[in-house]
């Protein structure tokens, strides 16, 4: 919502219309789901998540507690924070974002001919480069 908002669009205005969901905010992190994936995977494998960071509900799924949510939002940010490699040069995702979010303003408005979400490769612990 902040990179969707900071470049000027409306955050309901996507791909999907919704007017009940901020579409555009959604639409714009599809291409970086994975990040929560690694997040998940980092905290999976530093061992840091315990069974009691979760409650079980009356439906039988699992809801973090507040200890869980403070893990997952603190590994979040620190993989949005990391560094990527990105055209070349030294980023974190959060720029990279805003990047994204700010190419897709310009292309809609016209100022740009296309926005480029393409392939994503491993560079390494950690490097991401995005082609």
């Amino acid at each position: 919502m902040r990179f969707v908002n900071s470049v000027g669009l409306d955050a309901h205005v996507g791909f999907e219309m919704n007017p009940s969901k901020n579409s555009l905010a959604y639409d714009l992190q599809e291409p970086f789901r994975f990040i929560v994936d690694l997040t998940a995977m980092n905290l999976i494998e530093k061992g840091a998540m315990e069974s009691k960071d979760f409650i079980r509900t009356e439906s039988f799924s699992l809801r973090l507690k507040p200890t869980g949510a403070r893990n997952v939002t603190e590994e979040f940010n620190s993989v949005m924070n990391g560094k990527v490699e990105y055209r070349k040069k030294n980023s974190s995702w959060g720029s990279v974002l805003l990047l994204k979010a700010r190419e897709l303003s310009q292309q809609l408005v016209g100022k740009r001919k296309a926005v480029e979400f393409s392939k994503l490769f491993m560079l390494g612990k950690g490097m991401i480069q995005i082609s």
